[in-house]
């Protein structure tokens, strides 16, 4: 009986030092805990003083506002220059829409020293359909193999029996060139149109390809 109350006595003040010590650590935990806000809240007490002078705080809703309204009139000058922009540009566009249309002929040669059709090269042309024509030019990629002459190449009414004045283009030498001519004008109607071309030398001088360039309103 005796042993029996020996150790319920002995577990009652190991108990008992057990809560008498987490007191004491819990008690030194909030010491702590309240020293280390008191500091920070000194430091940043001490920083808000030295920067009041250049750096503005804000607080709450009235902080959010400022944000908003900040980033508010970032993106609304961004918005504006990009809205100018666009209209300078539509502005450089300004105007009737211009549209444009090609009427291939197709490739072709000739050795001829004078002006002849070249075989095949030939189209109807209307220009009463196409409306409001703006220019009207001949293009023509000549290419001369020995490189020793001039190659000439134009456009020929042929229902009229007239070449189409200012269409035609000359190569000298032996790169392959695009020539466009000066602006010409189509007869009114339907009339078909034949390519023609001539050699100073009689050597050969290809015609990779040949079209009318039209655009219109």
């Amino acid at each position: 009986m005796i042993a029996k109350d020996h150790r319920i006595f002995k577990l009652f003040a190991i108990s008992f030092f057990g809560f008498i010590v987490s007191n004491i650590l819990y008690l030194d935990y909030l010491i702590f805990k309240n020293k280390t806000n008191i500091e920070l809240l000194q430091i940043a007490s001490q920083s808000t003083d030295k920067g009041s002078q250049s750096v503005s705080v804000c607080e709450g809703k009235d902080c959010l506002d400022k944000i908003y309204q900040t980033i508010y009139e970032a993106t609304a000058s961004l918005k504006l220059s990009n809205q100018e922009g666009a209209q300078n540009t539509i502005v450089q566009s300004s105007g009737p829409t211009v549209k444009e249309y090609f009427v291939t002929f197709g490739p072709g040669s000739s050795i001829a020293n004078d002006w002849t059709d070249v075989t095949g090269l030939q189209a109807y042309v209307d220009s009463t359909q196409y409306g409001r024509i703006k220019s009207v030019v001949f293009e023509a990629n000549v290419f001369i193999p020995t490189g020793n002459e001039t190659a000439y190449v134009r456009l020929f009414n042929a229902t009229d029996k007239h070449p189409v004045w200012f269409s035609e283009v000359s190569l000298s030498g032996g790169q392959p060139q695009l020539l466009i001519s000066q602006p010409i004008t189509l007869d009114p109607g339907n009339k078909l149109y034949q390519v023609q071309m001539k050699t100073s030398l009689k050597y050969q001088a290809n015609l990779a390809q040949s079209r009318l360039h039209i655009s219109v309103y």
